[in-house]
């Protein structure tokens, strides 16, 4: 009797084509028409990509879980293809959604030649695709450095790309929370950043540093510039800890705890309050005081820098749960896009990232080089994280909420060690 294909083979043979007009519309009536609209976006189309009839790219600076309904906000009624994470087409609530709006998969952080295929088949259709070339949504609010080959893609394909220059999105829906925030402000601003004519002249390196000029955001200084006033429904610090994990006072690792829009350590009392405003508001006067998350992390990430390159020993570990995707069937449940199937140690040090544990009843280990794996994939609020090994895919998920540290860590041993994937240049003070 033949065997039945997997899911991954299923998906690897499927063929892409640009959206039906009624898949578009429902799209759009669900996500902007319904949802979206609560938020009330401002959309600016100084160049309108939807005119476009020989195929192009819209690429955008990825700031939360919502961005895609601004998208089919600013595009529509223009058909188009999205990129979007690889793990989410075998979760059972997403798996069918994707297939009918004929989303495009992809592996993040490593070469995936199924999702160049299928891209590469949408350019060849005339259609847009559109994509956020950073890999993840920020956690912190901060947009990161774009992924290296970007800049040799677009030069392949050779059609116009557009930006849309995404800012607040991570004020009205935060990965670290699972809550919005209404009233204040967002916008989505779209532009042509390069002509055909432009990625002919260009090299590649020089495509990608444009990149990285347009994609430099912080969505905390957006906030000050505007000055919002945003209804938080008193939840406005639920899930900070996860972000905001060292204590700005003591110095405490995961002793920060949130309720509603408060934040406060365990093991000194210090604490937060969130105004209307967004901005954090101490209980005491204190040397460190960050008015926004994101001035918060870039501190906790200095810490790390001059952690790690202090102590040629440094170690980090933690207990976790270790996930894979089923093979025959999708992923039940909205919390996870895996499986769990072992448990163990995973640690990070100088000589890379390495677990110890099992996997479906028998001992299990990993050596991970940073040359390969330079970040962290967040996952779910960033309570856990992924990475694609070989190209197959395993989900971890910490008893502590260590996620945003050890991505810190990862992140700053690649650059210790190889940077190839660099720190945006603003952040270059953070290694004085």
């Amino acid at each position: 009797m033949k065997q039945k294909d997997t899911l991954p083979l299923k998906l690897s043979h499927r063929k892409f084509k640009q959206p039906t007009a009624f898949g578009s519309w429902f799209y759009k009536t669900v996500m902007a028409d319904i949802q979206l609209c609560q938020f009330k976006p401002k959309i600016t189309m100084i160049d309108d990509v939807r005119k476009e009839n020989e195929g192009a790219f819209l690429l955008w600076n990825h700031l939360s879980r919502l961005d895609h309904a601004y998208i089919i906000k600013t595009l529509y009624p223009r058909k188009f293809n999205m990129v979007a994470g690889y793990c989410e087409f075998f979760r059972s609530h997403l798996a069918l959604v994707l297939k009918l709006q004929r989303i495009l998969p992809k592996k993040n952080f490593c070469l995936d030649p199924v999702a160049i295929k299928a891209i590469l088949s949408i350019i060849k259709q005339k259609g847009v695709v559109t994509m956020a070339p950073e890999g993840l949504a920020t956690i912190t609010g901060v947009n990161e450095r774009v992924i290296g080959g970007v800049g040799h893609l677009l030069k392949h394909c050779k059609v116009p790309v557009y930006f849309a220059r995404f800012a607040g999105q991570a004020l009205v829906a935060p990965v670290f929370s699972s809550t919005y925030r209404y009233g204040g402000g967002s916008e989505v601003t779209v532009y042509r950043m390069f002509s055909k004519e432009d990625l002919e002249a260009l090299t590649t390196e020089q495509i990608e540093d444009r990149l990285m000029k347009e994609f430099n955001h912080d969505d905390y200084d957006y906030q000050e510039k505007n000055h919002f006033k945003w209804d938080t429904k008193g939840r406005a610090c639920q899930g900070m800890e996860d972000i905001g994990y060292k204590c700005p006072q003591c110095g405490a690792e995961f002793q920060m705890e949130s309720e509603g829009d408060d934040i406060h350590c365990k093991a000194c009392g210090f604490s937060y309050h969130s105004n209307e405003y967004l901005e954090l508001i101490p209980n005491q006067k204190i040397e460190r005081d960050f008015k926004y998350p994101s001035k918060w992390t870039l501190w906790e990430r200095q810490c790390v820098i001059k952690e790690i390159r202090a102590d040629p020993n440094y170690s980090f570990s933690f207990k976790t749960t270790i996930g894979t995707q089923p093979l025959y069937h999708y992923v039940k449940g909205k919390d996870r896009s895996s499986e769990v199937v072992g448990e163990g140690i995973f640690t990070l040090d100088h000589q890379g990232m390495h677990y110890q544990g099992t996997k479906d009843g028998h001992e299990f280990h990993l050596d991970l080089s940073y040359e390969v794996y330079f970040r962290l994939i967040e996952e779910v609020n960033a309570r856990m994280f992924s990475l694609y090994i070989d190209g197959d895919y395993y989900e971890f998920a910490p008893t502590e909420r260590i996620v945003c540290k050890a991505d810190f860590i990862c992140q700053e041993m690649h650059r210790l060690h190889f940077n190839t994937w660099k720190c945006v240049p603003e952040h270059a003070y953070l290694y004085e």
